[in-house]
């Protein structure tokens, strides 16, 4: 255990130029380290404002439940629903979301995201999602507001 420790020491020192003062290679592990960290920035701001790609599908509801927005029984429809329905193999990026906006009537909103057509009619069959339509949703919930989207802009 000892010697594996001193190998990755005298590694790190090779590498980083730490133990015996500086050379090219740590200018070029500088170099290559603001490379990815602006590799890193570009991929976080991607994610922080995604955009359909081409040819997908958002499936969106907007919903009020028979009870009140913070009730128990409120949050464990939106739990179950999250569990049951993100675990179908064709749902991507599920969210369960509660309306902030006093403009909107709907207490509640769940957004996913499909990768085609094909793949939102697999869900929409899906044996998990007709279960918790027939189950759950036609049962619970009092009224809702269904609206799928592809981007608009080529």
């Amino acid at each position: 255990m000892n010697k594996l420790i001193i190998v990755v020491i005298i590694i790190s020192c090779g590498l980083f130029s730490g133990c015996s003062g500086s050379n090219g290679t740590e200018t070029a592990l500088r170099e290559e380290n603001a490379g990815l960290k602006e590799q890193i920035k570009q991929l976080t701001a991607s994610q922080a404002n995604p955009r359909l790609i081409e040819g997908r599908i958002r499936h969106t509801v907007a919903f009020s439940l028979k009870y009140n927005a913070d009730a128990p029984e409120a949050i464990k429809f939106l739990q179950d629903g999250k569990r049951i329905l993100s675990a179908i193999p064709v749902v991507e990026n599920f969210e369960a979301l509660k309306q902030v906006s006093p403009k909107n009537e709907f207490q509640f909103g769940f957004s996913m995201e499909f990768a085609n057509a094909a793949a939102y009619k697999a869900y929409n069959e899906h044996p998990e999602h007709v279960k918790f339509v027939k189950e759950r949703w036609d049962t619970e919930v009092a009224k809702f507001l269904e609206a799928d989207f592809e981007d608009a802009l080529p």
